[in-house]
This record gives C-alpha cells, structure tokens and sequence, in this order.
C-alpha cells in the first residue's frame, strides 16, 4: 500500500474511534481522543518508536549475563555445607584465620592449643564441601562449677561464621551442637560472654534460649563492655543448697600486697 493510502486508513480509524469516544464518554473525552489523534498525524507507523514499544514490553529489561554468572557464583548452598568435628593439628592454622577476622582482641596459637586440644569434642567445623573449606567453627570447653556438688558448666570461648557464608544457619548448628554435646557430656549449664555492640550474637543466643546474667564493663582489650550470658538445663543452685564447707575456712585469706 502507498504512504497516502495508508495515512488515509489511518485517519478514518482515528476519525471513527473519535465518533466512538464521544457516544460513550462525552464531550471531554472526545477531545482528548482528538488531541491524540492529532499528535498520532505526525508520526508514520514505520517510526522507531512504535515498533519498539510494540517489540518490548514495557516495565521489563534483561539482565546482563555477566552480572546473572557473579550472583550464581557467590551463592552458597546450606546443603554443601558438614559439620564434623576436629581432627588433628593440621586445622588449627585455618581456625585460627577464621576466627581472628572477627575477634575484639587477639589470641596465641597456645591459647587455641589450650581449649582444641583440651576438649577436642568440643571443637566443631563447618565444611565447604565443594571448596573443602573450613567456613565456620565453635570452641568450647568444660568447668567443674562446685565439685562437691557435681556441678559442671560448659563454656563457649570462639564462634566464627566466614562473612560469605552468613544468613545459612550456620551459626546456629554449631552452637546447638556444641550444647547438644555438653548436655549429654552432664553440663548444668552453659556460659559465654559477647559484645555489648554484637546485635547478631546477641539475637543469636538468645532464640536458643540464653539469659543475660550481667554486664561486663571494659571486658575486652580494646575497652568494650561484654554481656554474659547463661543457658540453664538444671536450676541455678542458691546459698542454702550448697554444701556448708564451701563458706567455712580454717585459716584467713591472704590479702594482696600492694608494696
């Protein structure tokens, strides 16, 4: 068809929903399908910006590939991740790296030497098993309260997440873990302070049902105050049910010397 034959169908259907417009709506709105229409005039069906609006709907754009292979990448699955328990010596480097990232103060080799290799039960990883990399851990270790009353309390020194791995879970099974094992060890209770300025700790702890006991003030080396906080599986033992030798002595406590 030529350009004026279809510029002539073009002006008679615009002509006719104009008459349509005006049975059904009124005067109003026939001059807004007029004002339309005349705008329409000026511009040919060929025009660019018809065909692609009409080609690509509108609201909707395409991702670049490159951007959709990053996000696949970084993401990590809940499912490749084992929790197994410690092994040899040959993990304490990379436990060690984990868990420096987010301390407030630092720690020796020997100080993780005194907690794995004293209670390596209580030492408990999380596995990348795609990577094989050591993604999480829990360091934990356990106390005679009082001993003449059986009284045992477990306590958590180290919880480490990496940052990439965070908002899986992860966190969380390694604490119920670890107090699963306690529990079933005979703990009486389970201790362990965290950082007043640790939200995420602190939330953490405190769905898996940890009470604050007290605030610590300038705990930390760097000055910070720290919360302790205690989970119960046995009532706390008052005054009265301790046994009487344990406020009794036979000779007076040293005073210290400040000369």
């Amino acid at each position: 068809m030529s350009e004026a034959g279809r510029s002539g169908l073009y002006s008679d259907t615009l002509a006719s929903l104009e008459r349509c417009v005006a049975l059904s709506g009124g005067k109003e709105k026939a001059e807004m399908a007029s004002q339309f229409s005349s705008s329409q005039k000026h511009t040919p069906l060929d025009s660019p910006s018809v065909s692609n609006s009409l080609d690509q709907p509108t609201g909707t754009s395409k991702a670049e590939p490159s951007k959709i292979d990053k996000r696949a990448q970084s993401a990590h699955n809940a499912q490749d991740i084992e929790f197994i328990g410690y092994k040899d010596e040959t993990q304490i480097a990379e436990i060690m790296a984990l868990i420096t990232k987010d301390l407030s103060e630092p720690y020796s080799i020997y100080t993780y030497r005194y907690f794995i290799h004293g209670w390596p039960e209580l030492c408990i990883l999380a596995r990348d098993l795609l990577s094989g990399k050591i993604v999480g851990t829990i360091v934990c270790k356990l106390e005679d309260v009082i001993k003449q009353a059986s009284r045992r309390k477990g306590y958590i020194a180290m919880l480490a997440v990496d940052s990439d791995y965070r908002n899986m879970g992860i966190g969380t099974k390694l604490v119920q873990t670890a107090i699963q094992r306690m529990r079933h060890i005979g703990c009486d209770e389970v201790v362990l302070e965290t950082e007043v300025t640790n939200k995420d700790a602190s939330k953490l702890y405190g769905k898996l049902g940890f009470i604050r006991e007290k605030r610590l003030f300038r705990y930390y080396l760097n000055g910070g105050d720290a919360f302790r906080l205690k989970l119960y599986f046995a009532p706390p033992l008052s005054y009265h049910a301790l046994p009487q030798q344990q406020f009794q002595s036979t000779s007076p406590s040293p005073q210290p010397s400040f000369v």
